[in-house]
């Protein structure tokens, strides 16, 4: 029955539809960046469900027609209604960043290396890679912010992205658990040993689980990939720093590498099916 929908799917009615869904996780990963870290009035974080959406300042709840993913922080210049304080452009950032990903997603998924797979299929694969990106942007934000990768979104993507690969044919349910046991204890054995022999924390914990969640979803070449690709690409972007300030200054900079992984996963989950291609074409 989902065959009868390929056409429209695969046409730019298929891309405006998820680029409309990543914009909605968009606006909900906003929320989730904004209420999951703790704080000293919240130790444990905030509900992303209660209270509902309102201005930080005048604490009014924003009605329907001006929470509106996008559309509303343009339509209102970037000000509350009510009191006419100023949001922050990243909100409209992080929702068109996620819409983004989503039409990657789609053009990776149903377009990609896997035409001859069912549609059905590529359906999946495009929740479920759709899914991953919304935790790569979330992770990443409040990465920035906090220099933190809260457990409470980590431990249940670890669970649901392991079962989520037994839908995918070319992955065996042994993947995953080689490639969490390696994502984890690799990050985790460095960061001893960086411990031991500068005495200062190199990788935190923080970045082992976020390592064993890309080892559970990508098995151990994914890890491989997202642990030396997000190394070079937070060496590059510390040139500038090391150039104006010396080693000295960078290292009095504490710099949050979750975001550099989360690019380099970001390249693997989008990389991976063409270089499987590849592979495939050249046997």
């Amino acid at each position: 029955m989902l065959a009868t929908y390929e056409p429209i799917a695969m046409s730019a009615a298929g891309y405006a539809f998820a680029i409309l869904m990543g914009l909605l996780w968009g606006s909900f990963a906003n929320v989730c960046i904004y209420r999951w870290p703790p704080s000293d009035a919240f130790p444990n974080g905030r509900s992303v469900v209660k209270p509902g959406s309102h201005c930080g300042a005048c604490q009014q709840p924003i009605a329907w027609y001006d929470n509106v993913p996008l559309l509303s922080y343009l339509w209102l210049r970037g000000k509350c209604r009510n009191c006419k304080a100023g949001f922050s452009a990243r909100y409209l950032f992080v929702e068109a960043l996620t819409g983004a990903l989503f039409a990657l997603c789609w053009w990776s998924a149903l377009h990609g290396g896997a035409l001859w797979e069912p549609f059905d299929l590529r359906l999946e694969r495009f929740v479920i890679e759709a899914a991953f990106c919304l935790v790569l942007v979330i992770v990443t934000f409040i990465d920035l912010d906090h220099k933190l990768i809260l457990n409470l979104l980590m431990y249940p993507a670890i669970v649901v992205f392991y079962f989520a690969t037994w839908l995918l044919p070319e992955r065996h349910w042994w993947d995953g658990l080689i490639g969490l046991a390696i994502g984890y204890g690799l990050p985790w054995l460095i960061g001893e040993l960086y411990f031991r022999i500068r005495g200062v924390e190199g990788l935190g914990l923080g970045d082992a689980v976020l390592l064993g969640l890309f080892g559970a979803f990508f098995g151990w070449k994914g890890v491989m990939v997202s642990l030396f690709g997000g190394a070079l690409i937070g060496t590059v972007m510390a040139l500038p720093v090391i150039v104006t300030k010396g080693r000295e200054g960078m290292r009095s900079i504490e710099v949050p590498f979750g975001p550099y992984l989360c690019a380099a996963a970001l390249f693997w989950l989008l990389a991976e099916p063409w270089m499987q291609l590849s592979f495939r074409l050249f046997e």
